[in-house]
């Protein structure tokens, strides 16, 4: 995990990521989007019907929401833990230590600020490039006669680069490599195929997915880091593992 870490935090990968979204950009953007139009409809359908609309399942303010919710549940949950009686029933009822039930709503709170942070921070930096370059949609380049480059631009047909939604399902992704370490092979293959749906739904070029990529891993490693790590160490040793965790959501509900 360190290595992974360090790797995404090196200039080496964002020397590798700037070059890439150059050569794709200049050479094997349009050739590209052009060549997926030859495929199969099956695929067309498969990004179509399952990919793009599990994508908008799990969209970033759902995910905000949820944990922001969970934050509040730890905020009142560390209220309640001050009253001896209903704290001995929760610790009775998950068969815990004192300081096991502590150490669990300050992980879990770590966790939930590390998130919110994430998400707000990487969708924020994601938004200010698109205004910036202002990168047109290829249905609008092709059809509207649109310049690839627009710059300072908010208009929504020439915001494309980076592609929000591939930010999004790799900042959710290394969150989920983080904390959670399974099946992330599994994880990173459905963060890939969302963000490439996004060029069967004519919305992006490759190039707008690498650095939409680039961004959604970048920035929480970044806050992980410099903001996360030390605090998450202390307290992350004896705790509540995630069903004991929403087991413990469900007991707070019962006192």
């Amino acid at each position: 995990m360190k290595k992974c870490i360090n790797f995404i935090l090196s200039v080496k990968l964002f020397v590798i990521v700037i070059f890439l979204t150059l050569i794709f950009f200049k050479f094997f953007d349009i050739f590209l989007f052009k060549l997926t139009r030859s495929f199969d409809g099956r695929i067309f359908s498969f990004f179509k019907n399952i990919i793009d609309p599990f994508s908008d399942f799990i969209d970033p303010f759902n995910i905000l929401v949820i944990f922001v919710i969970n934050i509040l549940f730890l905020r009142n949950f560390t209220k309640l833990n001050k009253i001896q009686k209903k704290k001995l029933f929760i610790l009775k009822k998950l068969n815990c230590s004192e300081s096991k039930l502590k150490n669990t709503i300050s992980y879990y709170k770590l966790v939930s600020y590390h998130v919110v942070s994430s998400i707000i921070l990487s969708g924020f930096v994601c938004h200010v490039f698109k205004y910036i370059l202002g990168v047109s949609r290829p249905k609008y380049f092709f059809l509207q006669g649109y310049e690839r480059l627009n710059f300072f631009n908010i208009e929504h047909k020439v915001n494309a680069m980076p592609s929000g939604h591939t930010q999004a399902a790799f900042t959710i992704a290394i969150l989920f490599l983080i904390y959670f370490r399974k099946y992330y092979i599994l994880i990173f293959i459905i963060a890939f195929l969302m963000g490439i749906s996004r060029i069967f739904m004519s919305m992006h070029f490759p190039s707008d997915l690498i650095i939409g990529a680039y961004i959604g891993l970048l920035f929480p490693v970044i806050l992980y880091k410099n903001l996360f790590f030390d605090k998450i160490k202390l307290v992350n040793s004896d705790i509540l593992g995630l069903k004991l965790y929403l087991k413990l959501i469900c007991v707070r509900f019962l006192v």
